[in-house]
């Protein structure tokens, strides 16, 4: 896979189809640079993978986070469901 497709399934992954704009904010770059690199226009140097790495983690912890709260919500929405019957 090349860089600019891995960077554009990482930018989809994390912040939907718009990701250039979010992407560069998270990384405190200009969008422009974002594009750069997305069109092959630019190298990612190596920093930015680190730091992309960085950002990554983070919204996998955030997620990682939700999912006791989406078990308690799936378990009281059965509970819901059972009591009606």
């Amino acid at each position: 896979m090349t860089d600019q497709a891995f960077l554009t399934k990482v930018g989809q992954t994390i912040w939907g189809p718009a990701w250039h704009a979010p992407m560069a904010e998270a990384l405190k770059l200009p969008p422009s640079t974002i594009a750069a690199w997305a069109d092959g226009r630019a190298a990612v140097p190596a920093d930015s993978w680190k730091a992309l790495r960085e950002v990554t983690r983070l919204h996998y912890l955030k997620l990682a986070d939700l999912d006791p709260q989406i078990v308690s919500a799936y378990d009281a929405a059965v509970a819901r469901t059972s009591a009606k019957r």
